[in-house]
């Protein structure tokens, strides 16, 4: 999913118009360990030329540091070869497809009736379609009403399951060509349905593949296996796609993605421009008391949160995403003995803007926002078949990846626990004055007896406190409003994170 980073790079090597004859003959995956700056600037300038067709499948966030290129050309760099040869292993992937899953998803299209179990779901890389009925038909979920449509038209699939007072969102498959995504988060949503303890604290909300579009390209024998973006094409080239992960309203086009409409990284003609982006940002902004979120991608073994955009300074939260993050990795080593590198996105990984992590947290105000990097390491012998790795892998992704969960939402629980509740703070004195609360976004805010506010506060008892938290709760509590000359980004993040169809 990535691209080398703090030595910022952009992929060279462009996805471009649909051809059946789309081939990786002659292709290999080759590892150059880069040593030092001047080893990574030969590797940079190569891959923003785009004339030796190499396309970056891991980054580094330091000079020194494996990074694994496709590559169709040499380069005049010392490197390993991991694939000698990127058509096999793509030809052998497809027909291993065309025993298994291609069969279970031609059944279950043409009507016929279908066992869906985990038996049959996690020893293939499934359809779209299989992977959604087989969810659909978990006990305790519900299918909800498609979240947005594709360019191509495909319904955005999203369901619903548990009862806890808390909400919880985890997508995967944002990447098309990162397929053990999909598998994962599939199969987490079907370990969590059993959890009645975890159910009755989060009610969780998963979106198994963002980008349908691409990830159905990806499976198509005349699509193209790597392609990482969605299908939209874009005005005045071949390339087709905008990656999604860089097309989210926060800190939107900044270095970290790419303009070039060829890159991977392209991060679109605006923010939100793509139906996938601005459809995942609606839904998350419908659920009430959203304090959780959780983007699955591949590969390279890590637990990720704010900031993607800045390698510098620490979000407000660190310390409690730090320890939440470390809480999953530990589980994960406990789980399977794979170890998971975690911290803050840029610091660790590399730069991105415009990504859902940074989106999540900043904008919307999920306190508790991770990306996940799935397996397989990038130095483990799995690793060696980065986006393709064997589907024997499913299943012990699934194990570990459940057990980060179970680790990292309990200990979000607990952190929930230890103040009051929107839902059960208790209500503030009712000695203001005030009108009845607005019913629309644009509504005038509702006065008090309290001076105008010269900056975003919150009445309570006649009291002006400056914490947005507790401006929301009181909001929530319906016994004092927010006002406001200029509404304060943050203070409207907390309110909705807090309400449901309250404004102010």
């Amino acid at each position: 999913m990535k691209l080398l980073s703090a030595i910022y790079f952009a992929v060279a090597a462009a996805t471009t118009a649909f051809a059946a004859d789309s081939r990786y003959s002659g292709d290999q995956v080759v590892r150059f360990n880069v040593t030092s700056p001047k080893d990574a600037d030969i590797l940079k300038d190569a891959i923003d030329k785009g004339g030796l067709g190499l396309d970056v499948w891991t980054h580094r966030a330091s000079a020194a540091g494996k990074i694994d290129v496709r590559a169709i050309k040499k380069l005049g760099l010392p490197y390993t070869v991991l694939v000698p040869d990127l058509q096999a292993l793509v030809d052998a992937e497809r027909d291993h497809m065309g025993k298994n899953s291609e069969v279970l998803h031609n059944s279950l299209m043409s009507g016929e009736p279908v066992q869906l179990t985990a038996a049959t779901i996690f020893n293939d890389w499934q359809s779209y379609e299989t992977l959604s009925a087989f969810i659909a038909g978990l006990p305790g979920v519900t299918q909800l009403p498609s979240i947005g449509k594709t360019y191509q038209g495909r319904d955005i699939n999203a369901f619903k399951f548990g009862t806890g007072p808390y909400a919880v969102v985890f997508n995967g498959g944002i990447h098309a060509r990162e397929w053990i995504s999909p598998a994962t988060t599939t199969y987490v949503t079907d370990q969590l349905v059993k959890n009645a303890d975890l159910l009755k604290k989060f009610t969780f909300y998963v979106i198994p593949v963002l980008n349908p579009d691409g990830y159905a390209y990806t499976r198509a024998a005349s699509g193209q296996r790597y392609h990482r973006k969605n299908l939209e094409p874009n005005a005045g080239t071949s390339c087709i796609g905008t990656d999604i992960n860089r097309n989210f309203d926060y800190m939107w086009s900044k270095p970290g993605a790419s303009s070039d409409q060829c890159s991977d990284t392209y991060y679109g003609k605006a923010a939100l421009s793509t139906a996938e982006a601005s459809s995942l940002s609606k839904f998350i902004k419908s659920i009430p008391n959203t304090v959780g979120y959780v983007d699955l991608h591949s590969y390279s073994e890590m637990f990720l949160f704010a900031n993607g955009y800045t390698c510098t300074g620490q979000v407000k939260d660190y310390d409690t995403l730090y320890k939440g993050s470390k809480l999953a990795a530990d589980a994960i080593k406990a789980t399977s003995g794979e170890i998971f590198k975690y911290g803050g996105s840029c610091a660790t990984s590399y730069k991105t803007s415009g990504d859902t992590v940074d989106y999540m947290y900043n904008a919307v105000g999920v306190t508790y926002s991770y990306t996940l990097e799935l397996r397989p390491n990038e130095n483990a012998a799995s690793g060696t078949a980065g986006f393709n790795p064997p589907v024997s892998e499913i299943i012990p992704s699934g194990q570990e990846t459940t057990a980060a969960f179970l680790a990292l939402w309990n200990y979000v629980y607990g952190q929930l626990s230890a103040t009051p509740s929107p839902s059960t703070s208790p209500l503030p004195p009712t000695s203001i004055s005030k009108t009845s609360a607005p019913t629309s976004k644009t509504a005038t805010p509702a006065t008090t007896s309290a001076a105008v506010c010269s900056h975003t506060v919150c009445v309570t008892g006649g009291k002006l406190v400056s914490s947005c938290s507790d401006c929301a709760k009181a909001v929530c509590a319906k016994d004092s409003y927010c006002c406001n000359t200029s509404w304060d980004s943050t203070c409207v993040r907390e309110v909705s994170q807090y309400c449901t169809g309250v404004a102010c």
